[in-house]
């Protein structure tokens, strides 16, 4: 009997060995196919932000030459004329943020002269977009000690307000520094998580009217970038959702629709655009919130930010 439970047990630990070797060669082989995002790190020289890009080793030991849409950091085209978007929060209150964008130096690393930043630890979430349509959001984090730099131009902007913690839940109203407003139309009841949600904001001026020089911003009537104030949520919208403008171009193009996303437009301003604009999204979870809406009459870049709470 002895002999006999020594041979069983023998036999039993040989099988849960080799069948925990084979699970870890089968769970290695398939780690290798699971999405892995790109990797960015952040640096600064001065005024001088470098945000270097690395592949995590995403389908690594793969015959790529049979993949020929496989991920690489080369294969970048514009969205929205820019290579990468840029959102620089200052955290944890959320109260300043920049939307920058870098420029390509060579195949994976961006370079940015800085503005005037002031000192704090922020994340850095920058958007891009790979040939194939398929969009990403890096994520870094880089403490800033505060310097004087240039003058925010083109299509970077920025915004301060209080801290998400001494804001109430949900603010409506942005009054912007030259006595231009956005407005939040909130919908009516509660504003509920994992819900598709048409967020409307409108633009007027000093006099609550609608600006008669409106202008398309980056191709579109406004972009909004929705964060949780914990940082584990952040979207970049469009008012075509969050679907990449190379994406969507193809789709368009594919169904014999038009390729701008303008088709529908209520246009309401002597500039021929409205003041308005709605971004469909859906917060993926209950908790508070901060939205960055800007919009853009003349060559002004208006940046508003908001509060929301989702039950």
């Amino acid at each position: 009997g002895r002999v006999g439970m020594l041979i069983a047990f023998a036999v039993v630990m040989a099988v849960i060995w080799y069948g925990r070797k084979w699970w870890n060669t089968e769970a290695a082989s398939y780690s290798h196919n699971v999405y892995k995002p790109l990797q960015m790190s952040a640096v600064t020289h001065g005024d001088l932000l470098t945000l270097t890009l690395r592949e995590p080793g995403w389908l690594e030991g793969r015959n790529l030459d049979a993949l020929p849409r496989t991920r690489t950091i080369d294969d970048l085209v514009p969205d929205h004329g820019h290579l990468m978007h840029l959102y620089a929060l200052r955290e944890p209150g959320l109260d300043i943020v920049y939307h920058l964008h870098p420029a390509l130096q060579h195949a994976g690393v961006f370079e940015l002269k800085l503005p005037s930043v002031p000192a704090g630890n922020y994340k850095l979430y920058a958007d891009i977009v790979h040939e194939s349509g398929f969009p990403e959001t890096l994520v870094t984090s880089l403490n800033l000690p505060g310097q004087p730099g240039r003058a925010l131009s083109g299509d970077d902007a920025m915004a301060t307000a209080p801290a998400w913690s001494q804001s109430p839940p949900i603010s409506t109203m942005f009054v912007l520094p030259d006595g231009y407003k956005m407005e939040w139309v909130p919908p009516s009841g509660t504003v509920r998580a994992k819900q598709a949600i048409p967020f409307q904001f409108r633009l007027v001026n000093a006099r609550g009217e609608a600006p008669s020089d409106m202008s398309l911003y980056m191709g579109m009537l406004g972009h909004a970038a929705f964060v949780k104030t914990d940082g584990s949520a952040f979207a970049h919208i469009h008012p075509t959702g969050t679907v990449s403008m190379a994406a969507f171009n193809k789709a368009q193009a594919q169904s014999g629709g038009q390729e701008d996303g303008m088709a529908g437009m209520d246009m309401s301003s002597r500039s021929g655009l409205p003041n308005h604009v709605s971004f469909p999204y859906g917060l993926p979870s209950p908790g508070r919130y901060r939205a960055f809406v800007q919009m853009k009459h003349g060559n002004v870049v208006e940046t508003g930010v908001f509060d929301i709470e989702a039950r």
